[in-house]
């Protein structure tokens, strides 16, 4: 995880370099430029961010050569736009991907550790079970089967001789079930010491896996306000430098609309990717109604929206609970044993997911086995997770959504059994059962 991250930072380290470089090239094509009439043009001007200004571009149309060394490094400055931009973006869903990964590793490793604890404390419990058993033996034989010395206790009661044979009998019979029972007290303390050993291990690890589960997701936050950044520079210059670009390949003047192009190159890219996101979960819904007819029918959205109660929190969806949080067998049968990081609900394919309580959205990615899902940040450690979607989500990055808002629909990508919503509470990194949570929030589930 920290090398992923410190290769990032050197990538995006270079990156930066060769756009320092590029911007200085742009200076210096600028100051050796000339006009027409042969004199020395003015140090070509740079915004605050190094991007050329008008100014600069109207100097540069006077000169040929100058006019040309400017369209070569606008075009070399919006494909350094372009790159950056996608360069982030990838780095972005790696990151998420590895923080989703890191994060089941440690489910895993908790679940193991819990396993183990609870195997731990039954083995203690046999064990004591077994000691008191074996001590009720001895306090038996104690009181009832001293025998004395045999021959005056004959020859003092000679009628009971038949009971006190048969009484040495049976104390040499308990003699052995306790010898027995001694032998499984003591096997019973090496199991539970041995278990409580393991899950001190497990436990350890489940630790150490926490700390990288953190220091993932940080880092996956990290690279997706990177790649947002990265974005957000390209809308912002990406216009204008073609605006600029136009006004030199066509040799004018430039005009208000020119100056304006940023502007509207921004509109029209948020238009286009709002409608993009639209466009892929008509997709994803009509794909999951296609190809999964047997895992459920698309359920359409109720007539009233989940009530948000006074605590500020509302059910994530309107299907029923198909399983709880806590230690299950994995329904797949690949994993045996496992811990169930969360609450399924399941209302059917296409069916809307909703934010659980107002908050940004701080993750959208797919995990290690394919699944779409997005993570709402509610602040003071809360955090809330939707998988299994259909489509991650066709929210933005960053994005505040309020309770009760659509944030997804229902599918079943990755380890999934079919159409259901796989929903998961965190509190400082460590997932919680969302029942009873919710429940204490005033939430019908």
């Amino acid at each position: 995880m920290h090398s992923a991250s410190h290769n990032a930072r050197r990538s995006g380290t270079r990156r930066r370099t060769r756009l320092a470089a590029l911007l200085s090239i742009v200076a210096l094509a600028g100051l050796f430029s000339t006009t027409v009439n042969g004199t020395t043009a003015q140090a070509q001007e740079t915004d605050e961010n190094g991007y050329p200004t008008w100014a600069a571009v109207e100097a540069a149309r006077g000169n040929e050569a100058a006019k040309e060394q400017q369209i070569k490094e606008i075009k070399a400055l919006i494909s350094n736009l372009e790159d950056q931009a996608a360069a982030a973006q990838d780095h972005a869903r790696e990151m998420t991907t590895a923080a989703a990964v890191a994060q089941d590793a440690f489910n895993e490793a908790r679940g193991n550790a819990m396993y183990l604890e609870e195997q731990a404390a039954k083995a203690a419990e046999a064990a004591e079970e077994s000691k008191k058993q074996a001590a009720a033996m001895t306090g038996e034989i104690a009181r009832t089967g001293g025998t004395g010395n045999m021959s005056v206790e004959l020859f003092a009661n000679p009628g009971e001789a038949d009971d006190y044979l048969y009484r040495l009998g049976m104390m040499d019979r308990v003699s052995g079930t306790l010898s027995v029972s001694y032998e499984q007290a003591q096997k019973d303390a090496n199991t539970a010491l041995a278990l409580k050993d393991q899950a001190k291990v497990a436990s350890d690890k489940r630790d150490e896996l926490y700390q990288e589960a953190q220091q993932a997701a940080d880092d996956a936050m990290a690279a997706q306000q990177a790649a947002e950044q990265a974005v957000t520079e390209e809308m912002d210059h990406r216009g204008e430098l073609e605006a600029q670009l136009s006004v030199l390949e066509e040799d004018r003047a430039a005009t208000e609309a020119d100056y304006q192009a940023g502007v509207e190159y921004r509109a029209e890219l948020e238009r286009k990717e709002r409608e993009r996101r639209e466009r892929e979960e008509r997709e994803a819904r009509e794909r999951e109604q296609n190809n999964n007819p047997g895992t459920g029918t698309y359920t359409p959205p109720p007539t009233s929206d989940p009530p948000v109660t006074n605590s500020g929190w509302t059910r994530p969806s309107s299907g029923w609970i198909t399983s709880h949080f806590g230690m299950r067998s994995d329904p797949l049968g690949q994993w045996g044993y496992v811990l169930h990081d969360g609450t399924d609900f399941s209302a059917g394919c296409g069916a809307p997911i909703r934010a659980a309580a107002a908050g940004t959205i701080s993750q959208i990615g797919v995990d290690g086995y394919g699944a779409n899902f997005v993570t709402i940040n509610h602040g003071g450690g809360v955090s809330t997770s939707y998988y299994h979607n259909m489509y991650p989500t066709f929210r933005g990055w960053g994005e505040y959504v309020n309770a009760g808002d659509v944030i997804a629909y229902e599918g079943t990508t990755g380890w999934s059994t079919g159409c259901h919503l796989h929903f998961i509470l965190q509190v400082n990194g460590m997932a919680q059962d969302s029942v009873p949570w919710l429940r204490a929030r005033g939430v019908n589930v």
